[in-house]
């Protein structure tokens, strides 16, 4: 399982940057159309962008907005992965239970991005929707992984 973890970490994080780059590229050009902007309700540059694309729609609100907490999304998921990533390669009992404690509280965070994506912003986004399907992997992987021994 840890071979799960550390592709699902690759895919993930690759994700990650391709969304950094496309909120970048938005913040650049309000105009920009990225891959991921398939239909009208289908756009992940809009998505990425929106208010819940930093901190997650709350920290502003919680931490204030110079916080370092209110943060694009996108660098939390960076984070997430490169230490998942890091996590499959190091592979000890301790390791393993921070891996499934953090891709718990990813898999939460998920299911609150996913129900802001579908009845707040009322959009679609597929590099989003890819990321909540890797976070559900490597929760899986991580159980596997802490329970299998």
């Amino acid at each position: 399982m840890i071979t799960e973890q550390i592709v699902l970490g690759l895919v993930g994080l690759t994700l990650s940057l391709y969304a950094y780059h496309v909120k970048q590229q938005r913040q650049r050009n309000p105009k920009y159309r990225a891959l991921c902007d398939i239909g009208v309700n289908a756009s992940c540059s809009r998505v990425l962008t929106s208010e819940y694309g930093t901190g997650f729609g709350l920290a502003s609100s919680l931490f204030g907005k110079n916080s370092i907490m209110n943060t694009s999304n996108v660098y939390y998921g960076i984070i997430f992965y490169i230490l998942h990533i890091s996590f499959g390669l190091i592979a000890t009992s301790f390791f393993n239970k921070v891996a499934l404690f953090t891709s718990i509280v990813s898999c939460l965070g998920s299911f609150y991005l996913a129900y802001i994506l579908a009845f707040v912003l009322k959009d679609f986004c597929l590099v989003c929707v890819v990321t909540y399907v890797i976070n559900a992997g490597l929760f899986w992987s991580n159980l596997h992984t802490v329970y299998s021994k």
